[in-house]
């Protein structure tokens, strides 16, 4: 590791992705994290802190297998495998270790961040890529145009409800219904700026 200083040698995205790898070569399950949760798993965190994390946010692109950031691949992990920091994704190596915790007791803003990590870390481990491509894809479809696998991209375990935004302008108490994209129906009541949404009953 040499000299390295981490306040003053690593940018600031760099110490939030060496802490993400340090979360996860933490636990026992690590091997579920695929190249493609990690993936959107930055992404989806830099949705959550968009002014600070501002470049990271920026350079996702639409891609194959959903968002993408060569960033990252280029400007964060490799710089950081060359420090000795890392050997990839999810394994961080003793000097990472020590670094990554140094920075976290002394870094306010990377804390603020790590929180968020660690919800992320444990929605999305233990889904199948499937089920991640599917949420990324539903919140941020933009992200799907030049996606290989976005018909393919089905969830077992999630389903999308759409709410026309026109509808909450209605007559306060209007009820109406929405269809998920399995086919299953929900009601919506709308009244003094609350949105209630109750299972359909079926008709008798």
């Amino acid at each position: 590791m040499g000299n390295l200083n981490a306040e003053k040698d690593l940018t600031f995205e760099q110490k939030v992705v060496l802490d993400a790898i340090y979360r996860i070569d933490n636990l026992e399950a690590k091997r579920k994290m695929s190249k493609i949760k990690f993936e959107k798993l930055l992404f989806l965190l830099g949705k959550m802190h968009r002014s600070e994390l501002e470049e990271i946010n920026n350079t996702f692109e639409p891609y194959a297998m959903g968002p993408y950031s060569e960033y990252i691949e280029d400007d964060i992990l490799g710089p950081m495998k060359d420090l000795g920091l890392i050997r990839d994704y999810k394994e961080i190596t003793p000097q990472g270790r020590e670094v990554a915790e140094q920075i976290l007791q002394h870094d306010e803003a990377l804390k603020k961040i790590d929180e968020s990590l660690k919800i992320l870390i444990n929605i999305l481990l233990p889904l199948k890529d499937n089920d991640i491509l599917y949420l990324v894809y539903n919140l941020y479809p933009d992200y799907a145009e030049r996606s290989q696998v976005r018909d393919m991209a089905k969830s077992e375990n999630f389903e999308t409800f759409r709410i026309d935004l026109k509808k909450i302008n209605e007559k306060p108490g209007n009820i109406f219904e929405i269809t998920s994209d399995k086919g299953n129906k929900l009601k919506v009541k709308i009244e003094n700026g609350i949105i209630e949404i109750n299972e359909k009953e079926e008709d008798q």
